[in-house]
């Protein structure tokens, strides 16, 4: 569980590393979970018998809303 937990965080802690700039740092951060949710999405919809892009693509959508959240909070 905990490599599980570990390579889903990772990605998306990366940009902290290696960005001084905490902003820029965060909005690449949101730009990496939102395409790890697109793949996680498209793989979803191919293995259901759905379309693929378009589970991917409201994978997307949850992301955004996710995000537009976190960002007013």
């Amino acid at each position: 569980m905990f490599f599980l937990v570990f390579l889903s965080t990772f990605p998306v802690a990366v940009p902290f590393l290696f960005i001084d700039k905490a902003i820029l740092a965060l909005r690449v951060s949101n730009a990496v979970a939102i395409v790890m949710l697109f793949l996680a999405g498209f793989a979803y919809g191919r293995a259901v018998g759905r379309s693929p892009w378009l589970v991917g693509l409201a994978m997307i959508a949850l992301g955004g809303i996710l995000v537009g959240i976190t960002i007013a909070l």
